[in-house]
């Protein structure tokens, strides 16, 4: 893949940025609301509903932040399509 020159010099390398995020939004909350969940459970004796409670909240916010970093990317897309209309 070749970069192009000019203000998309370093597309591929934002790209590649992207791919991180969504990867680490998506991973990160159900594992650290699992580990809390684990930790409330051995600490508390609380039973293992807490830890699908964990679960579905780490889900559930690992879907919040994906559809905010979708709704990021379109209005960076309408942007750029702005930009390029106006040259």
């Amino acid at each position: 893949m070749r970069l192009k020159k000019g203000k998309s010099t370093w597309s591929a390398l934002r790209y590649l940025v992207y791919f991180s995020q969504v990867g680490v939004t998506m991973v990160t909350p159900p594992l650290a609301f699992c580990f809390a969940a684990v930790w409330l459970r051995n600490r508390f004796g609380w039973g293992n509903g807490v830890v699908i409670a964990g679960l579905l909240l780490g889900i559930a916010v690992a879907v919040c932040g994906l559809r905010d970093f979708l709704r990021f990317t379109e209005r960076k897309a309408r942007e750029r399509e702005q930009e390029e209309k106006k040259l």
